[in-house]
This record gives C-alpha cells, sequence and structure tokens, in this order.
C-alpha cells in the first residue's frame, strides 16, 4: 500500500503533516514527502486523513461479548465484584462450550477492529477456539489460558488448563508465527497458591513466554491476600518468582506504595482499565504516581460483562479525565502520553519490539481516521481532537501487518451478519442451559 499526503501521528504525538508512507512486506518501509517510485498496490490518497498507529487492548476476555450486559443481577441490579463473579459470571462460564468462545471472540475481534484495535491480550479458556479466531480474521493477539487452583496439594501438571497452555504453545511454535502468540496466565492470587504460581514462573522460564494476570483489583481482594499470607498480592507474585518474567498486571486498583515500588524494580506493566473499575465500583488505579516512578503503564478495556465495549480510544479518554479530576490538574496524563500509552506501550507489553509506532521497519499496524468526520472538525489540535471528541464514525481503516481488516464498515476477512446471528444462537444454547 501507499498512503499519499497524509498526516502521519506518531506514538508519541508527533505529528508530520502531508507524509507519503508506503508499506510492503507487512512492514512501513518509507516514510517522507516525495513519493518514491515503484509499484506499490493499493494507493490511498490521504487528504485530510489522519495515519496513526493501531491501538493494542492488553487485558481482556473477547469472548464475553457473549455475556455482554448478563453480569448484572437477575432483577437488573449491579453487583459488587466478588458477588459478580460468584453468582453471575462464574456459573454460566461453567457451561459455555468451544463454540461460544470462537463466536464470542469472533464478535469481539469485530468490535475491536471497528474501533481501531490491532491486537489484543486474552485471558480466558478454550484458548485453542481464541486461537482460531485470531488466524481467521488476521488481527493480532497474546493469548492466555486461564489458569486457576486454589488446592495446594494439587500441582501444575495435574491440571487441565496446563496442558490446554501447553498444547496451544506447541502448536504455534510448529507454525512459526508471531501474530498470535501464547501468554502464561495465572488468573489471579486469590484463585491460585503461591505453589502454583511458583510453577507456572519455571513453566513461563522454560516455554519463554510473557505472563499476564489479573493483581489488587478490589480493596477485598487486596484485604483478604494479606489476612491469608501476610503480604499483599503483588509481594505473594514477586515471591513466588512470577515477576521475574515479563508480566503485565491488569487493573492494580489497591497497590500500595510498596507494592509499587515491587512492580518498578521488576518492570512489571500495569494494565489500567479504568471503565471496567468504574462500573463495577472497584476504585481508580493510581496510575499518575506510577507512571512518576517509571512504572509502564499500558490500557486494556477488561470485558463487555464489566465495560460493557472494547472501544479502546473511549478507554484512554475516561483515563485521561480521571487523572485530571483526581489530581485537579488539567495537565494530568497528557494526550499524547494517553496515546503512547494505548499504543507503544501495549506493543511492548505484548513483547511486540517492532510495533506500536509509525516508523520505518515497523510492522504496518494501522489506523486511518478521516479529519473531516464531524467529531474531529473544526481542526485544532488533531491529537486533543482524537483523545477527546473522536468517535467510530472517523475510523475510515484499520490495518494489520499490511492488511486491511476494516474499511468504511466492511470486514474484508469476518462474515458479521454469520457472526452475529452465530452469537445470538450460543446465547439461546447458552441460557437454556
Amino acid at each position: 500500500m501507499l498512503f499519499t499526503n497524509i498526516d502521519v501521528l506518531q506514538a508519541d504525538g508527533t505529528l508530520l503533516p502531508g507524509r507519503t508512507v508506503a508499506v510492503r512486506d507487512g512492514r512501513i518501509v518509507y516514510i517522507g514527502k516525495s513519493v518514491p517510485t515503484a509499484d506499490w498496490g493499493e494507493v490511498v490518497a490521504g487528504k485530510d486523513r489522519l495515519l496513526m498507529p493501531g491501538l493494542y487492548n492488553v487485558h481482556t476476555h473477547a469472548a464475553m461479548t457473549i455475556l455482554r450486559g448478563y453480569g448484572e443481577g437477575a432483577s437488573g441490579e449491579d453487583l459488587p465484584l466478588d458477588r459478580w463473579l460468584r453468582e453471575r459470571i462464574f456459573p454460566i462460564e461453567a457451561k459455555m462450550t468451544g463454540d461460544d468462545v470462537y463466536w464470542g471472540t469472533m464478535l469481539g475481534i469485530a468490535e475491536m477492529l471497528s474501533t481501531g484495535t490491532v491486537s489484543f491480550s486474552d485471558m480466558y479458556f478454550f484458548s485453542d477456539r481464541v486461537a482460531q479466531a485470531a488466524f481467521t480474521s488476521g488481527i493480532k493477539a497474546n493469548i492466555g489460558h486461564s489458569i486457576r487452583c486454589t488446592d495446594d496439594k494439587k500441582s501444575l501438571k495435574e491440571l487441565p488448563s496446563f496442558f490446554e497452555t501447553k498444547g496451544l504453545l506447541e502448536a504455534l511454535r510448529e507454525l512459526r508465527t508471531d501474530r498470535v502468540r501464547v501468554d502464561v496466565a495465572p488468573h489471579s492470587e486469590y484463585t491460585t497458591t503461591p505453589k502454583l504460581l511458583a510453577e507456572l514462573a519455571e513453566f513461563s522460564a522454560v516455554y519463554g513466554t510473557r505472563v499476564q494476570t489479573h493483581l489488587s483489583e478490589t480493596q477485598k481482594e487486596q484485604l483478604a491476600c494479606v489476612g491469608r499470607h501476610g503480604k499483599t498480592p503483588a509481594a505473594v507474585m514477586r515471591d513466588a518468582g512470577l515477576f521475574n518474567r515479563p508480566v503485565t498486571a491488569a487493573h492494580c486498583v489497591w497497590v500500595t506504595e510498596s507494592d509499587q515500588e515491587i512492580l518498578r524494580e521488576h518492570g512489571v506493566t500495569v494494565a489500567h482499565c479504568p471503565q471496567s473499575n468504574l462500573k463495577l465500583g472497584s476504585g481508580i488505579a493510581p496510575v499518575e504516581n506510577m507512571r512518576r516512578m517509571g512504572i509502564p503503564v499500558a490500557v486494556g478495556t477488561d470485558s463487555t460483562a464489566s465495560n460493557n465495549n472494547l472501544d479502546l480510544l473511549e478507554e484512554i479518554r475516561t483515563a485521561a479525565l480521571l487523572a485530571r479530576g483526581i489530581a485537579r490538574d488539567p495537565c494530568a496524563l497528557p494526550a499524547a502520553d494517553a496515546l503512547y500509552m494505548a499504543t507503544r506501550a501495549g506493543a511492548l507489553a505484548q513483547g511486540r519490539e517492532d510495533c506500536g509506532d509509525i516508523r520505518e521497519g515497523y510492522r504496518a499496524d494501522l489506523l486511518v481516521l478521516n479529519e473531516r468526520a464531524p467529531s474531529m472538525t473544526p481542526r485544532h489540535s488533531l491529537l486533543t481532537n482524537l483523545l477527546f471528541s473522536a468517535s467510530p464514525d472517523a475510523l475510515e481503516m484499520t490495518v494489520v501487518n499490511g492488511r486491511v481488516l476494516y474499511r468504511g464498515g466492511e470486514f474484508p476477512t469476518l462474515d458479521i451478519e454469520r457472526i452475529r446471528y452465530r452469537v445470538n444462537r450460543c446465547v439461546k444454547a447458552l441460557l437454556a442451559r
């Protein structure tokens, strides 16, 4: 592809007006003012268009689109996280099938592509079906099979989830692909044991994987862990050796100052999920303090059962507004920093060193936005418009590895009507079960 006369917004907020950007073999091979002579295939006229890096959703459970709106109580009332999980989510998840997960994930991928996400970090079960959906669609994904066990007498190798993870790892190694990757995914401190966490750390080291987990999402979780172990979830995971691996920890709402020092010392990336945390009343992560300490922070949506959408631009808008409101400082979490969290920081959290920015040699994971869309007009500041006003109707194109996966409401790799039909069938059957 060749983008001509297009405004380029890089991950750090730098704006390069009226550039030519050339893509070949899935990578950006040229950024400049002249038009290189060659056969570039499709030429995209960039007048009144913005080219920016694709977004990275570093914490979600994509298949839970099938449970969008289900997490509220039986009579429609909202629930705190522990009741939300025990009374609504865990029981119905136990009845889900591989088909439910596949079609729910496909719907989630369609929603992500249509709102600018090019890669997602997923933690769920039937992880082979999540991988199948990612391969079919063309999106990038880091897939973790949720591992839970609170029986201290059981070892990792006795758990079906271990064999799911190991089998998927070995299958992907044979395929020699890096578009879809496998992470080790202990669900949380409260659904595992220190022994299991230590075994998972060793397993991750042997296979060279990254790790994703939930950490200190609620005050109750934090205090209960101190009651069990005399230390916080962050300290439990550190002492188990888990933080010796590259880890993305979701939420981190109730981390203490000493917890934050643990995260900083071990280079743990925090997946900030503000809308889910607000909806479930969990609290607000101390993101600005963590950023000042040098803790890497990226952005996740969590699931549609707790968000209830997968729009990452909306997520960073919420993050910026929260940071400013809490600090009573309109300069907190600047627009450029919020953009970086959702792009380059997310790519690095997934171990994708050559992704998340518009630079020569990087993977062509790109978004094209219409600068003349109502939500982008007038154009006093493209970056400010992007963060604080852009709506999904401004997005014209989502490109992953140089391949167009979304364009003007159409999905070249997905049959969206079939996906909707199959999801509705799955929901009906699931509720009957």
